[in-house]
């Protein structure tokens, strides 16, 4: 199966569920972590729930000065300005991946996710997805639906081709 486009990013509860209800609209970090237009990316709820029960499409990534992206984002964001402040302290830059649709997946525990994926660990920021792990249908028809619909609007051109065995 090919898996480059399928990513799990470790997030706190309250902001996968407000992704998931899409309340956030924006996933910030104080870092670049590899996420790219029309990957999956899956939502491991940190301990702990130690979960993952939703993901969303990413959309394009900006990069701004914290003063900028709160300027510009500050109405999808999904935190206070306090907590954002407390977070960007001392940071020359903030990067936001847009969320182009959000879903919600039946859960998988970390004790199920350890079971069906051989070798899985929580990841620390993002991990792409191994071809050889447990990949549900309703992952898969979301990654196919998200990317369908960026390449209707003429902003991906890559075909996905997944191979299911």
């Amino acid at each position: 199966m090919q898996d480059k486009h399928i990513k799990a990013l470790s997030i706190k509860q309250v902001y996968a569920e407000r992704i998931i209800a899409g309340t956030k609209k924006i996933e910030l970090r104080k870092r670049p972590i590899g996420m790219e237009l029309g990957d999956l990316v899956l939502l491991y709820e940190t301990a702990p729930d130690s979960v993952i029960k939703g993901g969303f499409i990413a959309d394009k990534t900006i990069s701004l000065p914290p003063s900028k992206m709160w300027q510009q984002y500050h109405q999808i964001m999904g935190v206070d300005q306090e907590f954002y402040d407390v977070y960007f302290e001392n940071c020359e830059f903030a990067y936001g991946t847009l969320i182009h649709q959000s879903f919600s997946f039946t859960a998988l525990s970390l004790k199920q996710i350890q079971k069906l994926c051989s070798g899985f660990v929580p990841p620390q920021a993002t991990i792409n997805w191994r071809e050889d792990w447990y990949m549900p249908d309703e992952w898969v028809d979301a990654l196919h639906k998200g990317r369908n619909e960026l390449m209707q609007e003429e902003r991906l051109g890559e075909q996905l081709n997944l191979l299911i065995f």
